[in-house]
């Protein structure tokens, strides 16, 4: 019996595997992008800023933050999922990722299948606004007022299908409040009315409405959460007056595409909890309302599939039907 193809076999994959393995060794071995699908200034773009600034100093290779706005996020993830599974392109992710797949009928990508976790970076917890000469100082001044009011109260929804969407139903379901909803083409327009009185209540993003909370000019009435946070120690958590109320948490993490190998996925890993653990980004997540979150991919990767389901739960009850 010929031996010598089945050697030559061996030899190829044994050939294979040692290339691999120096390729996972010498990673980084080029600039690494990492795309960000939403402009620039914003509080992702921001955090995928500070965190870059210290992965380049770990990995030895410049990494360059590149804003492709649009689509809920989908452009930037479209092009991730498609590139190279070698780890020098990158998605800073947030919730629109797993949230999009309850509210459009088809997407150009899988948010689980296609893509590899490589570590969560931080929860967010919004805060329900109102302006400072309102006459709500509490949840329970809202909802006695929502439900003594003939035609209920008016919410402003700073971006149509977010998070912040998301808790406004889910407010209208846990308190029993009739709620119209008044959608804005983002939160800064949203919460300039909120300011002016034209709509009732908001709620906005903690980075977003603290600057206007702090100078009096809003007043926050709770986070929606189960605890307080940094940002807004005087408010209290939603769930203190509204026990049935499911929090909505924003998150941002970072993907690579599908197939990235453990190696590679594990150096990233590393070098992005390095970053999220320096002073100066701490201390701006959690003045920002945010909770810095550490972890390794598949802790990542569990929180996604859950994420996944719970957008997908939520829109089921709220009637939401994907478009």
């Amino acid at each position: 019996m010929n031996r010598f193809p089945s050697r030559r076999a061996a030899v190829a994959a044994l050939l294979v595997l040692a290339t691999a393995a120096a390729q996972a060794a010498s990673f980084p071995t080029r600039p690494i992008r990492l795309l960000v699908g939403a402009s620039a200034g914003g509080t992702t773009d921001t955090l995928a800023r500070e965190i870059a600034d210290d992965m380049t100093k770990t990995l030895g290779q410049p990494v360059i933050v590149e804003n492709k706005p649009g689509a809920g996020g989908n452009i930037a993830a479209q092009e991730v999922a498609r590139a190279p599974a070698d780890g020098h392109t990158l998605l800073v992710s947030f919730t629109s990722h797993t949230m999009n797949a309850s509210l459009m009928k088809k997407l150009p990508y899988d948010p689980i299948a296609d893509f590899t976790p490589v570590a969560l970076l931080a929860k967010v917890s919004s805060v329900l606004v109102t302006r400072a000469a309102a006459p709500y100082r509490s949840v329970a001044d809202v909802v006695a007022k929502g439900k003594s009011a003939p035609q209920g109260l008016t919410f402003a929804i700073g971006g149509t299908g977010s998070s912040l969407h998301m808790d406004t139903y889910e407010f209208e379901v846990a308190s029993g409040v009739q709620v119209t909803q008044i959608p804005f083409k983002g939160t800064s327009p949203a919460l300039a009315d909120v300011l002016a009185g034209h709509v009732d209540l908001m709620f906005a993003p903690a980075n977003g409405a603290r600057p206007l909370v702090q100078s009096g000019k809003l007043r926050a009435l709770a986070v929606a959460s189960t605890k307080r946070i940094a940002a807004f120690p005087e408010a209290p958590p939603i769930t203190d007056a509204l026990p049935k109320y499911t929090t909505n948490n924003g998150w941002f993490g970072v993907l690579g595409p599908a197939k990235l190998p453990a190696d590679v996925t594990q150096a990233l890993n590393a070098a992005v909890n390095k970053a999220m653990q320096q002073p100066k980004v701490r201390a701006r997540l959690e003045s920002d309302g945010s909770a810095p979150a550490l972890g390794t991919p598949e802790q990542f990767g569990e929180f996604l599939a859950a994420d996944l389901k719970h957008w997908a739960s939520q829109a089921k009850a709220f009637g939401i039907k994907p478009e």
